[in-house]
């Protein structure tokens, strides 16, 4: 998701809570809106990447340990 994306997806959120519950959002309060959106996406990134590091490592032990474990001596 691009920072384009993110400004429409705020501005869309805006737009549909201005409309339904009657909250007018201020430039400030959409800008929140929109770090709130940037700060989920750091998130999930930063999740995905100790999740693909963990697997990695487990795949490495995994292997070491059929390696050693069927060798012949």
């Amino acid at each position: 998701m691009g920072e384009n994306e993110i400004k429409e997806l705020a501005k869309a959120i805006a737009e549909e809570l201005k409309a339904y519950n009657g909250c007018q959002l201020s430039d400030d309060e959409q800008r929140a809106v929109r770090d709130l959106i940037k700060t989920k996406k750091n998130a999930v990134r930063a999740a995905l990447w100790l999740f693909g590091a963990v697997v990695l490592w487990v795949l490495k032990d995994v292997y070491l340990w059929i390696i050693t474990h069927t060798t012949f001596d």
